[in-house]
């Protein structure tokens, strides 16, 4: 199983249009072409005015071919043409190919709110990083309430990068389980022990995420 992840950054104002054509249309031609999807959300928290997807196939072989049958549909360009009969809708697109590590759970959602963080490790230390997830952090995050979503490494993207999603219930449970976590001394002793050699982690970001009406639940 590969993810796709997929960043729509909208023409400014514009970014109800793209949501109206995911809801409408999109979403019926991804069910009709078998492109399977793991959700779609707008920033809470991060960056307004972009809708962010992940879809996932069996192969990239499998996403080739249903990419390429769904781009060439003469229903979709019509479609297409439509929705941006007044000027395009979407400025930029970001993707990248994604697998899940190997102690990533399937991806499923308890949880009203994600949150996405990406991780770019410092040269080299990238398998400390997923040593220190499998057998420290994942758990500490399950001991302060906070769900364990998905992990997942890029294939074609940026190289020496962890991609994971959380889950909360809600943007104040959020703010009290990472707090929790933060300072909790078996998480401070297991950063400091991982880190003796030097910081793991070269650049982190993360956004606030809430599912669209239309993702799939």
């Amino acid at each position: 199983m590969i993810y796709e992840s997929r960043i729509y950054k909208a023409v400014p104002g514009r970014l109800p249009d793209v949501n109206a054509r995911f809801a409408n249309h999109t979403v019926g031609f991804f069910k009709q072409y078998e492109i399977g999807m793991m959700g779609f959300w707008t920033d809470e928290i991060g960056t307004s005015n972009q809708l962010t997807y992940i879809l996932n196939f069996d192969s990239v072989t499998d996403r080739a071919e249903k990419w390429a049958a769904f781009q060439a549909d003469k229903a979709w360009a019509e479609v297409r043409a439509e929705t941006e009969s007044s000027g395009p809708i979407v400025a930029r697109v970001l993707n990248s190919l994604m697998s899940p590590t190997p102690y990533s759970p399937v991806p499923k959602f308890k949880t009203a709110v994600q949150e996405l963080r990406i991780y770019d490790a410092m040269p080299g230390k990238l398998p400390d990083l997923h040593n220190r997830f499998k057998n420290h952090t994942m758990g500490l995050f399950e001991k302060h309430g906070i769900e364990n979503v998905a992990y997942w490494t890029e294939d074609i993207g940026t190289s020496n990068r962890l991609v994971y999603m959380l889950g909360y219930p809600d943007l104040g449970a959020r703010e009290k389980s990472w707090t929790a976590f933060q300072n909790d001394p078996d998480w401070q002793k297991a950063r400091a022990a991982s880190e003796e050699n030097g910081s793991l982690v070269r650049v982190s970001t993360h956004s606030i995420l809430r599912p669209t009406p239309y993702s799939p639940r």
